[in-house]
C-alpha cells in the first residue's frame, strides 16, 4: 500500500538516471504497509495522508541503501500497522516500526551512494503533495496497480 509523491518524481528520474540499476520502476512513493491488505480489505483502509509532506533528511543504510524520511507519513503508516498487526513490515527486517521514507535506490556500491548523497544535497529540502492510498502488486511483469 503505497502514498505516492508526485513532486518527487524529477528527484527519483535524477537517481534513476545516475544509478539505473539500483533504481525500482515504481513512481516516487512511501510504503505505507509492506505487505499491504489485499484489495478486498479497501474498505478497512481509511486512513488520513496529509495534503504535502517535506523531504529533508536524507538516510543511508544497510545493504545500499539510501531513501529521504517522510516523518509526516509515519502517523498514516502507525493507523494501518495497528489495523493489520497480522502483517509485519517488511518482514521485520526492520524492526516493528519503520519509519516512513522515500527509497532511492537499494543494493547500490559505496561509489554509487556518495553519487546518491550528491543528488539529494542539491535537491533537498523538498515539498511533494501525497496522493493515495494506492494498492499495488507484484506480478511477474513487475509491481500493478491492484
Amino acid at each position: 500500500m503505497l502514498a505516492l509523491l508526485p513532486d518527487a518524481e524529477p528527484l527519483l528520474s535524477r537517481v534513476r538516471q545516475a544509478a539505473p540499476g539500483f533504481v525500482r520502476s515504481l513512481p516516487a512513493h512511501v510504503s505505507l504497509l509492506y505487505p499491504g491488505p489485499p484489495p478486498s480489505a479497501a474498505e478497512d483502509v481509511r486512513v488520513e495522508l496529509p495534503a504535502h509532506v517535506d523531504l529533508a533528511e536524507p538516510l543511508r543504510g544497510e545493504s545500499g541503501f539510501s531513501g529521504v524520511a517522510v516523518p509526516e507519513l509515519d502517523p498514516a503508516a502507525a493507523v494501518l500497522r495497528a489495523r493489520f498487526p497480522d502483517l509485519v513490515p517488511y518482514g521485520g527486517r526492520f524492526g516493528e516500526a519503520p519509519r516512513a521514507h522515500l527509497t532511492l535506490v537499494m543494493g547500490a556500491d559505496s561509489t554509487t551512494l556518495d553519487t546518491v548523497g550528491t543528488i539529494l544535497a542539491d535537491a533537498l529540502p523538498l515539498r511533494s503533495r501525497v496522493a493515495g492510498p494506492l494498492f499495488v502488486q507484484r506480478t511477474d511483469d513487475g509491481w500493478r496497480p491492484a
